[in-house]
């Protein structure tokens, strides 16, 4: 196995390429999780009938999956 930092045969850099691999993989799992904590823990906790706590979450997770994802766009070499 090559390391990730190493250019392939076209010549291209697969380092930036995974970094955006895992700043997706954080776009997606940030609204779940958090949407998945509201729905299951603290609605029902708070009583709530309706998953307000869940939809807050899952709006929070997309803003701080795009924080990341803009951060580390901004990191990459030009």
């Amino acid at each position: 196995m090559s390391d990730p930092g190493q250019r392939n045969d076209e010549g291209n850099n697969t380092q930036p390429m995974l970094r955006l691999a895992s700043a997706g993989f954080e776009l997606a799992s940030f609204p779940l999780l958090l949407g998945a904590m509201g729905y299951y823990w603290l609605d029902p906790w708070m009583g709530n009938e309706t998953p307000y706590i869940a939809i807050a979450g899952v709006l929070v997770g997309f803003c701080l999956g795009f924080y990341r994802l803009i951060l580390m766009v901004n990191q990459l070499p030009s």
